[in-house]
């Protein structure tokens, strides 16, 4: 949240939350089951490092 909130320009990462965190409800168990998919094996986790759309506008 804290990136992300980076990304948007938000000074605060509760600003990004609060405005945001109703369209993804169900975040919080995806995100548990992407974890424990990369700690059993099972998915390798592969992150951007930047958004393409973040790099064009800097």
């Amino acid at each position: 949240m804290t990136d992300l909130a980076e990304w948007l320009g938000h000074r605060d990462p509760r600003i990004t939350h609060e405005t945001y965190a109703h369209v993804m409800p169900d975040a919080p168990g995806r995100l548990r089951a992407l974890m424990d998919s990369v700690f059993t094996g099972e998915t390798e986790l592969s992150l951007p490092l930047e958004f393409e759309a973040v790099s064009q506008a800097a």
